[in-house]
């Protein structure tokens, strides 16, 4: 493993302007505008190129050879059983591609792609090996390799591939009923060992799951994408049934594997289809293009390979006008025979098939290439064609169907339907259906639930999707009356979760961009998307914001950086990559030289002017946008406001600081900054919606401090999360990077619940209710009783099963003071809000024990810590005699004493205000009035009543009083939660087994205990004149120096001592937490593990922030930075 060392050093302070002096750097290629010419002309030639084929009738398809496919056309027969093979040069390409590494066959991308590509080989293989005598005649020197030991090397290569196979994440199109179905074949054909693998009774579910989906004779009646994988009912259908639902073209919805399953089955009957045939023949034989690849040495015509799709003419067509359309590309005159031609395919398309498409002509239409069509025709100049077709087609509750029966909605086809729908004269009047899905979109990405599932690389929705937000907002400027209306239907979809999608996307797409201005480690293509992605982001009015900001346009500077490298590797851009999804990935040439000219030409954006939207400032003083055009609405809340930006920069500054940020680069954290701007609104109108906490003077002295806490909660969370994009992008391992924003959010909630009980127990608990009984045992003792109480009530989680005890008050509850009953309740409404969240509640039973017993300690923790603090003040003051005689009546009853009743405000149920009432000694004004009072001094070392020393107290009571360990179950069950999409997932970290339970909760009390020791090291000062418990005052650190501290806080050459004894020790700490951290990983993988150090970061920062703190003064880190951050 890799492990993040992060230390302090304590020999010099970091630089007042270390936050903004750390860069990362991107190489910067000489850069100089592309030529104007040279891109026109070769775009030209695109152009060229497509409208030829939608004139000469021929088809089009530039994807690139499939293994898969090849693999059953080399099977047919004719007649069958008979060794006269129709395709021997097909079974010529698989032999030449078998791996003499593995035996196998490649895995283009992901490992599906090499099992069904080495499955289907291999039945191949077996097939041909019952005909020795009619294999085909080869120029290579496969002879070598005889076909027994082929056999043999791919079988052995099948079953690892299954063995290591995560069937759960896969979502490939009809994977679940191929792979089970060739298993069987080959199986029949008597091949071993394939049946049981890890994963096998997964797959067996979702194959009976699928097949039970469809009606016994669904195959028979209609067309459907079912008869795209045809291949997969081998066994269970009569082929003869289904001839009459081929295309014009011969094929079974042009698939070449599902067409040559439909000839096999044929010709077991003695029947054959000549139209079937002849369309497979010109599959073989159709024309190559330049840079369409999958072959490994170019790819020729009539070499028997075959894609896994053909023709593709429609798809690709509309997909190349549209990108270039929409990066400026002007289809005028210069282009009018050309668009002519492309414009009347899509026309004669559009009549056939009722203003519908599927990606070739007169298939099975689908809202994907329908969308992109009709942008395709309104880019060409008919502004007739319009999405009323298409509403009636896919339209469903929540978002658009890509087609029929689909299992998952696609992000990808729901961002093209957005931004068709946006396309249209009067969107206004598509105004629900354009919110409904943006809705969707901002909900598939908040959640973590995307599964695109026609392309393996993020960066290519992310585009999409910034476009269709682009599209939107862009259309919003031209016309007030959809702005109004989208502001009626859903403000907060504009105020919010647009904005919080988008800043989640720019971040991933800035963090990892290469140091060479790349994506994806230099792919053309996928530097394209990323391009393109941030010219779409860039019209959104927070962007603009964001780009204005301190004087570095870094927007513009990754687009120039990009297309610096895509000019750099010009002689890429025809050259496709394995990224589109069929049954295997393929690539497509046309389409990644079509994306390499639009981000090639797309202006690089200028944030120094801004033509949509203005500013205006409210009566509040909020900054607001506003449409140039005349608005009919007055909530355009969508620029961040001075005031709140200025505060969290200034905890960005303090954050940027420490060693665990001080790499991040700085664009990543502006980022983070303008996301946890979003948040804070979010946070602040949750806290009120929840109402956990009672909003009392306590809260109202807070003031600035409050303000910064609540800056500090959303940035850390934010800032942490861009942290692992960069860690992902450097490390190049490729997992995880960049948690939900649903995880976010319900974080920085549960943080900001815990800084309020945090708050609440030492005033409301500690100052005025110990305080009003002075700290009595038995008043010590009401307080565990009501959590004990508190608990109680959520029995049916397992924390129950014990007796109630009797209330020290009586066991009439008429008789329990006012405020211990207000306790009561609030402490019940924060712990429901975390035993009752969902993501809890559909967690394992005994991890929601878990979490419970750890909220539990925690809040008695907060118990014992202030006992401690009564005892340590105790220890270091001289109580009056009145005092004394109370406390030893105390002690001889174990109740709070009585208070006289003609004292009025003396009664523990009165409503006055708690500052009316005593509190105690430890309490900060009473700690400064003792020691005003107390020249004298007092050796300030706690001594514990229980034989408690430094480490098991930092272990146990000052560690459980950080809140850390139940927070990190409750992350844990957050994790699983998002991972399941919302369903009841047991993957839980506490619930895979003893190694790891043991291992993450020894992580986590590390962690806590360091965080404490950072606090406490940053605390020093503070906890002294406080009267506060601090880890410096245990005896152990001053068997060397004696003994000797003051009343008034450590002395001089003492405090070094000190300090530096409790920083060797956290830093031993750390150790053990790096060592925990590489055995969890070992357990759970570099995936898992990149979630979990998300929460570690956070937590980490915050003890280092304390450090920061303490070690800053002196470089003019100020009191109001300070002031936001509390203990715990």
């Amino acid at each position: 493993m890799s492990t993040s060392v992060h230390r302090f050093s304590q020999q010099s302070g970091p630089s007042t302007n270390l936050a903004f002096t750390t860069h990362h750097n991107i190489t910067r290629y000489p850069f100089t505008i592309m030529d104007p010419s040279s891109l026109q002309a070769q775009i030209n030639s695109l152009i060229t190129f497509v409208s030829s084929h939608c004139s000469s009738g021929k088809g089009l398809g530039t994807t690139s050879s499939a293994i898969y496919d090849t693999a059953w056309l080399s099977m047919i027969q004719k007649p069958s059983n008979s060794g006269h093979f129709l395709f021997p040069q097909c079974f010529t390409y698989i032999l030449r591609h078998q791996l003499r590494s593995t035996g196998g066959w490649v895995s283009y991308a992901t490992p599906i792609d090499g099992i069904l590509n080495t499955a289907a080989a291999l039945l191949a293989l077996k097939r041909h090996s019952l005909f020795p005598s009619h294999q085909p005649p080869t120029q290579l020197d496969e002879l070598d390799w005889p076909l027994p030991s082929r056999i043999s090397h791919a079988s052995t290569a099948l079953q690892s591939m299954l063995s290591d196979w995560d069937v759960a994440s896969t979502d490939q199109v009809g994977f679940e009923l191929l792979v089970t179905r060739l298993l069987l074949l080959l199986e029949e054909s008597g091949v071993t060992g394939l049946s049981s693998f890890p994963g096998s009774a997964t797959l067996r579910a979702l194959h009976d799951a699928k097949l039970a989906k469809l009606p016994a004779n669904y195959v028979y009646k209609a067309r459907s994408t079912l008869h795209h994988s045809l291949e997969a009912l081998t066994g269970y259908i009569d082929f003869s049934k289904v001839g009459h639902l081929k295309e014009e073209n011969g094929s079974m919805l042009a698939s070449p594997a599902s067409t040559a399953a439909y000839l096999l089955g044929l010709a077991e009957k003695g029947l054959w289809d000549d139209e079937s045939e002849g369309y497979l023949r010109g599959v073989v034989e159709r024309e190559r293009f330049e840079g369409e690849c999958g072959d490994g040495d170019g790819g020729q015509k009539g070499d028997g390979g075959v894609p896994c799709a053909w023709p593709t003419e429609t798809f690709e067509v509309t997909w190349v006008v549209t990108t270039l359309a929409e990066a400026g590309v002007k289809f005028g005159e210069s282009w009018s025979s050309e668009g002519r031609a492309i414009r009347g395919y899509l026309e004669r398309g559009w009549e056939r098939d009722g203003g519908l498409f599927s990606f070739f002509p007169g298939g099975l239409v689908d809202a994907d290439d329908t969308a992109r069509a009709i942008m395709a025709l309104r880019h060409l100049g008919n502004t007739k064609v319009g999405v009323e077709p298409l509403i009636r087609a896919f339209e469903a509750k929540d978002h658009f169907r890509t087609y029929e029966g689909e299992r998952n909605p696609s992000i990808s086809a729901n961002c093209n339907v957005l931004t068709c729908l946006l396309m249209m004269d009067d969107p206004t009047i598509y105004s629900r259906q354009i919110v409904k899905t943006a809705k969707f979109l901002c909900q598939q990405v908040h959640t973590n639930s995307v599964r695109e599932k026609w392309h393996i690389n993020q960066l290519y929705w992310m585009m999409l999707l910034s476009q269709s937000f682009a599209a939107l907002f862009d259309s919003m400027a031209a016309n007030p009356s959809l702005e109004a209306s989208v502001f009626q239907l859903a403000p907060e979809l504009l105020q919010e979760q647009i904005p919080m999608t988008s800043l989640h996307v720019l971040t991933k797409v800035l963090g990892s961009q290469g140091l060479d201005g790349s994506w994806a480690n230099g792919i053309a293509e996928v530097t394209a998307y990323g391009n393109l992605t941030l010219s779409w982001l860039s019209h959104l009015p927070w962007i603009q914001q964001l780009g204005r900001m301190h004087g570095v346009n870094f927007i513009a500077a990754s687009i120039e950086s990009g297309k610096a490298f895509l000019e750099a590797h010009r002689q890429d851009w025809k050259k496709g990559q394995y990224l589109w999804i069929e049954k295997v990935t393929y690539a497509s040439p046309v389409l990644c030289e079509a994306y390499c000219l639009a981000a090639a030409v797309v202006p690089v954006p200028d944030f120094h002017f801004r033509a949509s939207y203005s500013s205006v400032v409210d009566a509040n003083g909020r900054h607001h946008v506003q449409l140039v055009q005349k608005s009919t609405t007055n909530v355009d809340s969508l620029f961040v406001s001075e005031g709140l930006l200025k505060g969290v920069l200034k905890a960005g500054q303090l954050i940027s600081l420490t060693p665990l940020f001080r790499n991040l680069a700085p664009r990543l954290l502006r980022v983070a900054e303008m996301q946890a701007c979003y948040a804070l609104d979010f946070l602040q109108r949750k806290r009120k919606e929840l109402g956990i906490f009672p909003e009392t003077d306590v809260h109202a002295t807070q003031g600035a401090d409050e303000k910064e806490y609540m800056a500090f909660i959303p940035l850390t969370w934010t800032a942490s999360n861009a942290l692992g994009v960069q860690r992902e992008a450097t490390g190049g391992h490729g997992h995880g990077g960049l948690q939900s924003n649903y995880v976010l959010q319900e974080m920085m909630v549960l943080s900001m619940l815990n800084y309020q009980v945090d708050e609440y127990m030492e005033t409301a608990v500690e100052r005025d209710f110990l305080g009003f009984y002075n700290g009595s045992k038995g008043s010590l003792e009401a307080v565990r009783q009501v959590i004990d109480e508190v608990f109680d009530e959520f029995d049916p989680l397992g924390m129950g099963g014990r007796k109630r005890r009797s209330s020290i008050w009586g066991d009439a509850d008429l008789h329990t003071p006012t405020n211990l009953k207000i306790i009561r309740s609030t402490l019940s409404r924060y712990v429901g809000h975390i035993l009752l969240h969902p993501a809890v509640r559909g967690a394992p039973e005994r991890v929601q024990k878990r979490l419970a017993s750890e909220v539990k300690t925690f809040l008695l923790a907060h118990v014992r810590h202030a006992e401690d603090n009564i005892q340590f003040a105790a220890a270091t003051s001289t109580p009056c005699t009145g005092q004394l005689n109370h406390d030893r009546q105390e002690e001889e009853t174990g109740l709070p004493s009585p208070i006289s009743e003609s004292e009025p405000s003396s009664n523990p149920s009165s409503p006055e205000p708690p500052s009316k009432r005593r509190r105690l000694s430890s309490s900060a004004s009473a700690s400064a009035s003792l020691q005003a009072q107390q020249p004298s001094k007092k050796i300030k070392i706690f001594t514990p009543t229980d034989s408690r020393t430094f480490y098991s107290w930092v272990r146990t009571t000052s560690a459980d009083h950080t809140s850390c360990p139940f927070s990190f179950t409750f992350y844990t069950c957050l994790l699983s939660h998002n991972n399941g999409n919302g369903n009841n997932n047991t993957d839980n970290l506490f619930n895979k087994d003893a190694k790891t339970s043991y291992v993450a909760e020894a992580m986590v009390r590390s962690l806590a205990s360091l965080c404490r020791m950072y606090n406490d090291y940053g605390s020093i000062t503070r906890d002294a004149g406080e009267g506060n418990l601090n880890s410096v005052n245990f005896a152990e650190f001053h068997i060397a120096g004696g003994g000797t501290c003051s009343s008034q806080g450590l002395l001089g050459e003492e405090e070094s001592r000190v300090k530096e004894e409790l920083m060797w020790i956290a830093e031993y700490e750390r150790r053990g937490l790096e060592r925990s951290m590489g055995e969890l990983e070992g357990l759970v993988g570099t995936e898992e593990m990149e979630k979990v150090r998300l929460f570690l970061d956070v937590t980490d920062l915050y003890g280092q922030i304390y450090v920061v703190r303490d070690i800053g003064v002196g470089a003019g880190v100020g009191a109001g930075a300070r002031a936001g951050v509390r203990r715990g």
